[in-house]
């Protein structure tokens, strides 16, 4: 199911429930069950393909309201001081896919043109 949050267009097969909000951002909390986490990087300069994240127990999406910026944190436990990884993505123009594919979650940035 696609969800509109702010400009964001996100694609999930998971529940989430908004944690905190502002008026310049949202925190949208994913709960995903100690999966891995597979992110597409194909489209990087810098990865070949992929990016794992093992042993998630669940994912925050920081989503600016104004632009297309997005700070995605991995959480070890579902404490939100429990992050060990977290990184930045521009959505615009895009979908983000959050999926659940046989025990894994895969989060894709599907482009959308204009």
């Amino acid at each position: 199911m696609i969800y509109n949050i702010g400009n964001l267009k996100l694609d999930s097969d998971f529940e989430f429930r908004v944690i905190r909000e502002t008026e310049e951002d949202i925190d949208i909390f994913v709960d995903i069950n100690y999966r891995s986490v597979d992110i597409d990087a194909s489209d990087s300069r810098m990865f070949s393909s992929r990016i794992q994240f093992p042993f998630v127990r669940a994912i925050i999406l920081r989503i600016d309201k104004e632009g297309h910026d997005m700070t995605v944190h991995m959480l070890r436990n579902i404490d939100l001081l429990s992050a060990f990884a977290n990184f930045e993505i521009d959505f615009s123009h895009s979908t983000i896919a959050l999926k659940n594919e046989y025990e894994k979650v895969t989060l894709n940035r599907i482009f959308n043109p204009l």
